[in-house]
């Protein structure tokens, strides 16, 4: 084995586990918001955040917006689907040695997503895949979410802006 090649297994390894923290710490902390939701606004308690905000407790059938709630399992099936593709995306970057923001950013994606999809394999009262998500962040003027509704959206954002305004517009290998 030359230096060149324990040089790329040690940033595989760094990149990997730099994903798994990622990973571990966005996918916790969703499930942790929600045990707290679930145990602290359970009896209709609303906490005001701001004028248009509040945390209240809610369940969504569907995806974001409660879209697809009207097919349940066939709905979370296809996410499944999707999160498994991203996941197996996440780890060819890994291998391929991608730039630790991209992978960051991405795992927070599979973080949030995961997290959700947890809720819908564990809350699952009808069938396989039929548990409701749990949300706890209300805006009025907007939607109801969770922590990781928010790991997704802003994870994604950031994703497509370092990949739209970096130096060479191309994915760099980590270093």
């Amino acid at each position: 084995m030359s230096i060149a090649d324990t040089a790329s297994g040690r940033s595989r390894r760094t990149l990997l586990v730099s994903a798994l923290g990622v990973f571990a710490a966005g996918f916790a902390f969703d499930q942790l918001t929600k045990l707290w939701a679930l145990s602290a606004l359970a009896d209709g308690t609303e906490i005001p955040l701001l004028p248009s905000a509040s945390f209240s407790l809610a369940f969504n059938p569907g995806v974001a917006f409660s879209l697809g709630a009207e097919y349940g399992a066939v709905t979370a099936s296809v996410v499944l689907i999707l999160l498994t593709g991203l996941t197996v995306w996440i780890a060819t970057k890994i291998a391929r040695r991608h730039r630790l923001a991209e992978i960051a950013l991405l795992t927070l994606v599979a973080a949030g997503g995961w997290g959700n999809m947890y809720d819908r394999i564990t809350r699952a009262n009808d069938g396989a895949l039929t548990g409701h998500v749990v949300d706890m962040i209300a805006v009025d003027w907007f939607a109801i979410f969770n922590f990781g509704d928010v790991l997704v959206v802003c994870g994604m954002i950031a994703w497509l802006a370092c990949n739209l305004f970096s130096d060479s517009g191309e994915h760099r290998k980590a270093e």
